[in-house]
């Protein structure tokens, strides 16, 4: 009896340690997006990563700084080093701000609503709405900004693969460098519309809106890589990623004074 009493006991603190272990790594399912202003010394657990390999990260001094990795591309593959939560919620709106610093290759960051469960345009599992920076890599030294899906960019369904591309009174051209950035994405059942702020200041600019059945649950959040196999660096510092109708507080960029998204929204 005595036998099978402490072979219990070792089960159950077996298990309870797993638990502890097992936890951490997804952070599930949740009702509602929330938002971090990444305070404090280590990431948030409503937080889930996807491709933690493909680059590093690390919270401190009130941002989340990411150093991206090679093949870390956002446009035939998600493969970028992307924290998201998953949510199941119809209507969201969220922004982020943050500085991509690159030099020598092709980068990406920016937002990200993916869905694992629905087929893209050729047919594949997986597809998603993003709003990002590409840093251009080559001969032309500078970022664009571009909305799409997955490697489909039409703007017939109201897409933009470069913003402002033709028309020299919308001209977003920064040089490779230290690019600070605001982005807004919102999502109003299968809509989708975005906004972003050059040099992080200033009111939202429009960039598109557009209609894609993302079956629920989507994967939303932010991301950073280094679209090239052996060459280019990247240093992005998000300041945070806000939710609307989050209750949760984050940080102002600007002063680092707590405050509330409709505080931040508006700036």
């Amino acid at each position: 009896m005595i036998k099978v009493s402490r072979f219990l006991t070792m089960s159950i603190c077996t298990l309870f340690v797993f638990g502890l272990v097992i936890m951490p790594l997804s952070a599930g399912l949740k009702d509602k997006l929330q938002s971090d202003g990444f305070e404090g010394s280590k990431l948030s657990d409503i937080w889930n990563i996807d491709n933690p390999k493909v680059g590093k990260f690390q919270v401190s001094g009130g941002k989340l700084n990411v150093t991206g990795g090679f093949n870390g591309n956002v446009w035939g593959g998600s493969d970028a080093l992307f924290f998201y939560q998953e949510v199941s919620q119809r209507n969201f709106d969220i922004t982020t701000d943050f500085v991509a610093d690159y030099k020598g290759g092709s980068i990406v960051a920016g937002l990200l609503v993916e869905s694992e469960t629905t087929k893209d345009s050729k047919d594949r599992d997986g597809e998603w709405v993003t709003l990002k920076l590409w840093g251009r890599g080559g001969d032309d030294n500078n970022a664009v900004l571009q909305y799409q899906r997955r490697e489909n960019d039409s703007e017939a369904a109201g897409y933009v693969g470069i913003y402002g591309e033709g028309d020299p009174d919308k001209l977003y051209q920064p040089k490779a460098g230290q690019i600070p950035i605001s982005m807004r994405l919102k999502r109003d059942g299968d809509t989708y519309e975005t906004w972003f702020k050059p040099d992080a200041k200033g009111d939202w600019v429009w960039v598109g809106k557009a209609k894609s059945v993302l079956k629920d649950p989507v994967k939303v959040g932010i991301y950073a890589g280094i679209a090239e196999t052996d060459k280019g660096t990247l240093e992005v510092k998000f300041d945070n990623f806000l939710e609307a109708s989050s209750s949760v507080t984050a940080v102002d960029s600007k002063n680092r004074l707590t405050t509330t998204w409709g505080d931040l929204k508006t700036q």
